[in-house]
C-alpha cells in the first residue's frame, strides 16, 4: 500500500483537529480562569485560591464563614447572685464582599475574610441607672414626665418648636390612652417618647412580675397611640431598685433619673425653675419638668440660656449613645 503525501498530510490534519477538539474545553477553561479567576498566588486566611472563579469562591468562603462565625448574646442577669453577665460581641463573615476583595487582590497577596460586628440588643449598660450623660460635649437633654397637666403641653411644644429643640417626653400609659391626641402631637413633633410606666407607682414596693407589667403595659399603651416604641424608661417618682433597672434592662430599656430636678410640680415661681437649672448646668445633663404653669413660663427663658451658653438639646436617647 502506497501511502501519498496528500493522504499524510489529511491524516495529520485531521488528527491536529481531533486534538484541539479534545483540548478546547482545558484551553478555554485555563482562559477563563486567567482573565476572571484569582491571580496567581493569591490567599484567602492561609489557602491558596488561585484561578477559582467568582462562583468557586462563594463555595469557599462560605464553608470558612462556619469556623468564624461568632453568635451575639445579650447582657444579662443573674437573679441568684445579683451578678451581670455580660454582653457577647458577634461576628458574621461578609461572603460577597470577600469574593470582591479576592477578585480584585493583586497576585501573591493575602487576603482576609471581610467580617461584620453584631452588636448585642442589650449591653452592660442597660442594667444601671443613669443621672446623667457624657461630658465630653456641651449636650443637655430636656426631659419631661407627663401623667397629668395636658392644658400646658400645646404651649409647652410650641416654645421647643419655636427654639427647635426636640425633647423626650415619658409618659405614662394611662395618659397617653386618655390623652391619644395629644400623646401624638408630642410623637409628630419630633420628640423622643419615653416610658414613664403604665401607671404611676413605686417600683420599688412592687413584685418582679408587677414591675414587668408596669413596664409592659406603659410600652403597649404608647406604641398605640403614638407608633414610637420607647427606648427609655423613667421610673414613676423616681422610685426604683437595681431590681428594677435589671427588669427594664431584660426589656431592653435604659433607667434614666436626672441630673437636675426642676421640682416644678410643686409650682415654684418660674425664676425658682430657671435658677434651678442654670445653677446645674453642664454637659451632659438631663434636666427634668413636668407640664406645669411654671414651667410653660420659665421654659422660653431656659432655651435661650442654654443657646447663649453654646449648649445643645438632643434627646436622650441621643446623649445616652455616646
Amino acid at each position: 500500500m502506497i501511502i501519498t503525501k496528500r493522504a499524510l498530510l489529511l491524516a495529520g490534519g485531521a488528527l491536529l483537529c481531533a486534538a484541539l477538539v479534545l483540548l478546547a474545553p482545558a484551553v478555554y477553561e485555563a482562559a477563563q480562569r486567567a482573565l476572571y479567576g484569582v491571580k496567581p498566588g493569591v490567599t484567602l486566611e492561609g489557602q491558596l485560591v488561585e484561578g477559582l472563579l467568582e462562583s468557586e469562591l462563594y463555595d469557599v468562603v462560605a464553608g470558612l464563614a462556619e469556623s468564624y462565625y461568632v453568635e451575639a448574646s445579650n447582657a444579662s442577669w443573674n437573679w441568684q447572685t445579683g451578678e451581670l453577665t455580660p454582653e457577647v460581641v458577634g461576628q458574621i463573615v461578609d461572603i460577597q464582599n470577600t469574593v470582591a476583595a479576592l477578585l480584585a487582590a493583586p497576585a501573591r497577596s493575602a487576603v482576609q475574610l471581610v467580617t461584620v460586628v453584631v452588636l448585642p440588643s442589650i449591653t452592660g449598660a442597660h442594667f444601671r441607672p443613669y443621672y446623667r450623660g457624657p461630658t465630653s460635649e456641651p449636650r443637655v437633654a430636656l426631659m419631661f414626665n407627663v401623667d397629668w397637666g395636658d392644658e400646658y403641653i400645646p404651649g409647652l411644644l410650641e416654645a421647643l418648636e419655636q427654639a427647635d429643640v426636640t425633647a423626650t417626653w415619658f409618659l405614662t400609659g394611662r395618659w397617653a390612652k386618655k390623652a391619644p391626641e395629644l400623646a401624638r402631637a408630642i410623637s409628630s413633633a419630633g420628640h423622643e417618647i419615653g416610658n414613664h410606666g403604665g401607671w404611676h407607682a413605686e417600683a420599688s414596693k412592687m413584685g418582679r412580675e408587677e414591675v414587668v407589667r408596669l413596664i409592659q403595659e406603659g410600652e403597649d399603651l404608647i406604641l398605640e397611640a403614638t407608633g414610637q416604641k420607647p427606648q427609655a424608661f423613667a421610673p414613676p417618682a423616681g422610685d426604683f431598685t437595681q431590681e428594677t433597672v435589671a427588669l427594664a434592662a431584660e426589656l431592653g430599656y435604659k433607667t434614666v433619673l436626672w441630673t437636675v430636678d426642676t421640682v416644678d410640680w410643686q409650682r415654684p415661681a418660674p425664676t425658682k425653675i430657671i435658677d434651678r437649672v442654670l445653677s446645674g448646668l453642664g454637659n451632659g445633663v438631663l434636666i427634668l419638668m413636668h407640664p406645669t404653669q411654671p414651667t410653660l413660663e420659665a421654659l422660653p427663658v431656659i432655651l435661650d440660656h442654654l443657646s447663649a451658653r453654646g449648649f445643645q438639646c438632643v434627646t436622650v436617647s441621643e446623649l445616652l449613645s455616646d
